[in-house]
């Protein structure tokens, strides 16, 4: 029996659904804020990618078990699984844009997928502020969004992918103007990208360095100086930080108990569990939910 899961929706507060499943969904923030009293209570979507674009306003804003205040002008992107929620100003306004992650991986992305890779592996707070000239082109590529999706035409399907490319480059350049180059070379960091996308397939499979390294027909000696040089972390730190992580999930936004979650990851033994969780943690599991004000 797997644990009870965190909340998750195609749209928030309206059930998943695998139909559609090569879909661009646009709506205006206040559309569906105000329906629940400017609070998105935290949840997460399958398979989907998300742009949240503030254009003005503020929010408070939770991802995983971070929290953080955000003004507007900015853009916010949210990868598959990653549990977030928002409080927002009755003055906020913006669009949320939803992306099957189905259609990012498809061949026609295929060519741009190393570009555009970075903003599916974690998520990103991008300050719009700075520059107005690419705030103008995020702003006016949304609105074309919009007008396309609630006036269907000629080519729609064409004009979205056209201007979904836009959106993602604009934000993607600004993303890169933002953070620290990495250290690491092209060919590195593409290695890289495969393993975290195996991590997030063979997590709960408890897969070793050494599986991993034979999936990528690499040594493991080498994949741990990779991941060592990309993000300062070995690969099997890597690979429980992701479980941890996942763990920390459960534990704050649903109800299942310590033992389901424990055997959900994959564990055989609940209490060898909950010692791996307190030696990468420094506190027990039920301590660590108590902590973030939940009920056992």
């Amino acid at each position: 029996m797997s644990a009870q899961q965190i909340v998750r929706y195609g749209l928030y507060g309206e059930a998943f659904s695998t139909e559609d499943p090569e879909f661009i969904h646009i709506e205006g923030i206040q559309s569906r804020s105000a329906l629940h009293n400017w609070e998105i209570r935290p949840h997460t979507h399958h398979r989907m990618f998300q742009i949240v674009l503030l254009l003005g306003g503020g929010a408070e804003l939770m991802l995983d078990n971070q929290q953080r205040h955000i003004d507007g002008p900015c853009s916010v992107t949210i990868p598959s699984g990653v549990v977030h929620g928002f409080v927002m100003s009755p003055q906020t306004h913006g669009y949320v844009i939803t992306i099957s992650e189905l259609l990012l991986l498809d061949a026609r992305y295929r060519r741009s997928r190393k570009i555009f890779e970075p903003l599916y592996r974690e998520p990103y707070v991008i300050d719009c502020a700075a520059d107005a000239q690419a705030l103008g082109l995020l702003q006016v590529t949304v609105e074309q969004m919009e007008q396309e999706f609630l006036h269907p035409r000629m080519g729609r399907d064409a004009m979205f992918e056209w201007l979904l490319r836009i959106l993602l480059m604009q934000i993607r350049r600004s993303m890169e103007s933002q953070l620290p180059a990495t250290q690491a070379d092209a060919p590195r960091q593409d290695m890289y990208v495969r393993f975290t996308d195996l991590l997030e397939q063979h997590f709960r499979r408890h897969w070793t360095v050494e599986a991993y390294a034979k999936s990528l027909a690499i040594s493991q000696v080498h994949l741990n100086r990779l991941c060592r040089a990309v993000v300062e972390r070995s690969a099997n730190e890597l690979i429980q930080d992701r479980l941890i992580l996942e763990a920390q999930r459960h534990l704050i936004y649903s109800s299942a108990s310590v033992s389901m979650i424990a055997y959900d990851l994959g564990y055989k033994d609940p209490a060898y569990f909950s010692r791996v969780f307190k030696r990468r943690t420094g506190v027990a599991p039920g301590q660590f939910r108590r902590q973030r004000g939940q009920d056992t």
